[in-house]
């Protein structure tokens, strides 16, 4: 089985907020709050949800409402690719997926998880130009080039599901879940 992982970045908002949102999801949602961990960064604060947890974009929705802020939901799939849902109270602001068509599904449907660099990068007040080559569709062209990053500086390849940690990186979220804090 592949890595299955969920985590929210909730931008402008503290810890012990996004603590309380958890906790008063936790029975609609499968959270298990005490196997959440969090990480507070300048830009905010990300959870790292339980294994198990299910709900992805009815999750950042729910969080959004809850925290009366913008919440996004990153996830990794099977370890086979990674996305994210954008939520602002109700309001789905952006939604993206690196593989659309990885369960069969048409243009349209394809399309609306396009992903938008502007709106994410408006809302996480980073430059569009560096976060735009992390919103793409995974090509056949791209796969064979797996290991080149998106930009120099990332840490893993533009086809690989660990893409993720260096988008959130961009966005002012180190994913540091897993190591050791200093």
């Amino acid at each position: 089985m592949g890595l299955f992982l969920q985590t929210a970045i909730v931008p402008d908002c503290r810890e012990a907020d996004v603590r309380k949102a958890v906790e008063k999801l936790a029975s609609k949602m499968e959270l298990i709050p005490e196997q959440c961990q969090y990480r507070e960064s300048e830009a905010g604060c990300a959870v790292l949800f339980n294994d198990d947890c299910g709900g992805f974009d009815e999750l950042a929705k729910k969080m959004s409402v809850t925290l009366s802020c913008p919440v996004m939901l990153l996830y990794i799939y099977d370890g086979d690719f990674w996305g994210y849902f954008f939520y602002d109270q109700k309001q789905e602001l952006d939604s993206f997926n690196t593989l659309p068509d990885y369960f069969g599904c048409s243009p349209e449907e394809q399309q609306s998880c396009a992903g938008d660099s502007a709106v994410i990068a408006r809302y996480f007040h980073v430059e569009q130009k560096d976060i735009e080559r992390y919103i793409r569709f995974w090509t056949e062209e791209m796969m064979e080039q797996y290991e080149e990053p998106a930009y120099p500086e990332d840490e893993f390849g533009q086809c690989d599901c660990w893409q993720m940690a260096d988008f959130m990186r961009k966005l002012g979220f180190p994913y540091t879940f897993g190591e050791e804090e200093a």
